[in-house]
């Protein structure tokens, strides 16, 4: 008898630390999702990835994300994972995650917030394609389905650096 009423309160306890100790971040899970052997997306930090970004003349891809968006977790798991869409990003884009920490900590990174400030972020998640301080940018708001994501990855650099063309033909 003492037994059956010390289980069910030796399960809460259990159940409480489970929920009690933090996951791992969307980086740490991102890397062990990765499959041997198949593209994955690298993301930069915001510093790295401009820099990186600014030494290679290739246009940055901006990830505004959060943990607790649940079209950001559609994005990363139906789109980014797709060996072929990844080997692309790789290829075209330097990709760089910027993430809302707000809910988790309180506040954002300065550099999270001036970008965010830069892109006129207006909701999770958002691609933007540009280059490191610039303003001219071609971007995706919102999760339309992967259909959408997948054309917008397929044509947003010809699309930029059209549009990063003309407004250079204008200037002169």
């Amino acid at each position: 008898m003492h037994a059956f009423r010390f289980f069910p309160s030796f399960v809460a306890a259990i159940v409480a630390v489970l929920l009690a100790v933090p996951g791992p971040s969307r980086a740490a899970t991102k890397a062990s999702k990765a499959v041997p052997g198949e593209a994955s997306i690298k993301w930069r930090a915001i510093a790295a990835g401009e820099a990186e970004a600014k030494k290679s003349g290739k246009p940055a891809l901006y990830f505004f994300t959060a943990a607790w968006c649940q079209p950001c977790h559609l994005l990363d798991g139906q789109v980014f994972a797709v060996p072929e869409t990844a080997a692309q990003v790789e290829r075209d884009y330097i990709p760089i995650l910027v993430e809302d920490r707000m809910r988790e900590i309180g506040r954002n990174t300065p550099e999270m917030l001036a970008l965010a400030s830069r892109y006129g972020l207006q909701g999770f998640p958002t691609l933007v394609v540009s280059r490191p301080g610039h303003a001219v940018n071609v971007a995706l708001v919102g999760w339309e389905g992967r259909e959408k994501a997948f054309s917008f990855l397929k044509t947003a650099k010809k699309r930029f650096l059209d549009l990063e063309k003309k407004r250079v033909e204008v200037k002169k």
